[in-house]
């Protein structure tokens, strides 16, 4: 039969071939893709914010190390490690080992923890100060 013929009859085949692809059976398709991808995208946003977090702090961390080896270098270890880091700001703990020329600082800084437990929870940091 041609199209003339079937739409003599009142039958119009090509759209309710097209209204069987894409018909009543195709509904919700779009949710249920976008409820079993949103998890996986909310987990990586997660992720990828708590290690932006933790470099950071690192680079935090770090810099309080390298300031704390310049101003022991600068008043010639006079200077107090412990009331340094405070004045800067980070809730860290010190260490400083004076060997010969040289100050070697450490430096650890807490990391609020990631909800996997992946990244680490304190970064150390360290930095030597050389005397001449």
């Amino acid at each position: 039969m041609s199209r003339a013929s079937l739409r003599r009859h009142g039958v119009r085949a090509w759209p309710r071939i097209g209204r069987r692809i894409a018909g009543p059976c195709d509904q919700g398709a779009v949710t249920a893709e976008f409820a079993v991808m949103l998890p996986a995208v909310i987990v990586m946003a997660v992720v990828l914010m708590s290690l932006a977090r933790a470099v950071t702090v690192s680079m935090d961390c770090q810099d309080t190390a390298a300031s704390i080896a310049r101003e022991l270098v600068v008043t010639d270890g006079e200077a107090d490690a412990s009331a340094l880091v405070q004045a800067m700001g980070a809730s860290a703990s010190v260490s400083v080992a004076r060997g010969g020329g040289t100050y070697a600082v450490s430096v650890q800084c807490p990391v609020l923890p990631d909800p996997f437990g992946v990244l680490p929870t304190r970064i150390r940091a360290t930095s030597t100060g050389i005397v001449q």
